[in-house]
């Protein structure tokens, strides 16, 4: 993958692993210094040397060094690492890690065994860009305003933004639901800012919309479930949108990107009552399933790593894996806990509106992935299905064969997103 790993983001569908290596570990300021300072040095063989066998044999001082600076390799030289918080999983802790370059800040996570001090999983998460968010050329900046909020209880507030309509209340409203990964409130990937693009276009045409910070984005945890990465934060959104003087309780709207578009039916029904669901980019396969087919797509692991990534997607399917096993970055329960979900059975209970929008170069969420939407959602009422020529899982216009690369060049969600999305709203 060109400098990051994006996962139908879902990750998954968005952004969990970059070059993530399965296993648990313990870990220590000695280890997390030994490797970080050899990286900086250049010195992939050092970083490596404290790596337990299996590291050893799934990521080389090659594939370390591709994988480095394949995420970081534009941020410059890495001047600091800091342990931010340790969290205990079996057999020792995880550390979360800050990284300082000259250009930005990221996040890492390391394992080290706490038996033998080697390392046991290593995963990079994207930099956070200084770059500054444009406005899309579609959004007035007249005809709304941003005010800072926060979403949920001390000590564990999200940061916040609602962009309010100017006029006559109350507004129909939209609360955004990120992807998988460590997202902020702008679903910010590279120099592009989705959620931005959306929030700012569709205020412009009289719709309030709330984005938010996401949890795994601000706090360290050992294990995650998709209650804990999503569900819960998204169904506290609605709620927050409720009590909003200028929000128009019959019509607050749920709108989820990737990841989060597949947990929509969900949310809007522990949400209820909510006027409809917009899906952008769900996805439908078995998530193992999914990330196989990208890794292959991407055409980026060695044909021994790909038969090891195929033999664990199949423990992820037959549920052999143990459950705090990793595989990609994740522990196996994630993959259970998303896999035991059936959204497509919740949809079609909802009585409510949904509109789903793929981008026809979507390399992430693929034309299976909406065929398993459209027959699982076959006789239901008020259910539109759009392609939209062109677009990206980002639903940023691009032309050519899709890949990762085409992130790192800034745009915004085009127009049509925009368009069909008010349209949607104002029809309800």
């Amino acid at each position: 993958m060109t400098r990051r790993w994006i996962v139908a983001g879902a990750l998954v569908l968005a952004l969990i692993f970059p070059f993530a290596i399965r296993c648990a570990g313990d870990v220590d300021q000695r280890s997390v210094d030994q490797l970080y300072s050899a990286i900086r040095d250049g010195n992939f063989s050092g970083a490596t040397a404290n790596f337990n066998p299996r590291m050893k044999a799934a990521l080389t001082p090659d594939k370390l060094q591709t994988a480095w600076q394949q995420t970081f390799g534009n941020e410059g030289p890495l001047r600091s690492w800091t342990i931010v918080a340790r969290t205990p999983i079996p057999g020792g802790d995880e550390n979360a890690i800050e990284l300082e370059f000259d250009h930005s800040k990221a996040m890492s996570t390391v394992a080290v065994a706490s038996a033998t001090g080697q390392i046991g999983s290593l995963v990079f998460k994207l930099p956070k860009s200084n770059a500054a968010a444009t406005s899309p050329p579609y959004a007035d900046a007249s005809k709304f305003h941003s005010e800072h909020v926060t979403l949920g209880e001390t000590p564990d507030k999200l940061p916040a933004t609602l962009t309010i309509p100017h006029g006559t209340e109350p507004f129909p409203a939209v609360v955004l639901v990120h992807g998988s990964g460590p997202h902020d409130r702008d679903e910010s990937i590279g120099p592009n800012h989705p959620f931005k693009d959306i929030a700012e276009g569709l205020s412009s045409r009289g719709i309030i919309v709330l984005r938010y910070d996401k949890r795994t984005l601000l706090h360290s945890y050992g294990s995650v479930t998709i209650d804990d990465e999503v569900v819960i934060d998204a169904v506290a959104a609605v709620a927050q949108l409720r009590s909003q003087r200028a929000v128009d309780r019959n019509r607050i709207f749920i709108l989820g990107h990737s990841l989060g578009a597949v947990l929509a039916p969900e949310i809007a029904s522990k949400a209820r009552p909510v006027a409809g669901i917009i899906m952008l980019a769900p996805s439908g396969r078995k998530i193992e399933q999914v990330l196989v087919q990208q890794i292959r797509y991407l055409h980026e692991a060695s044909p021994e790593q790909l038969v090891q990534i195929e033999r664990q997607a199949d423990e992820i399917s037959q549920r052999t894996m143990p459950p705090t096993e990793k595989w990609l970055g994740a522990p196996a329960s994630y993959y259970y806990d998303l896999d035991n979900r059936d959204e497509v059975a919740i949809a079609r209970t909802l009585g409510i509106p949904i509109l789903i929008l793929h981008g026809a170069r979507d390399y992430q969420v693929i034309d299976q992935d909406i065929e398993v939407w459209q027959k699982g959602l076959k006789g239901v009422a008020r259910v539109k299905f759009e392609e939209l020529p062109k677009l990206n899982h980002l639903f940023i216009a691009g032309e050519g064969a899709p890949g990762p690369a085409e992130y790192e060049t800034a745009g915004h969600v085009d127009i049509s997103v925009i368009d069909a999305i008010t349209s949607f709203i104002n029809s309800r």
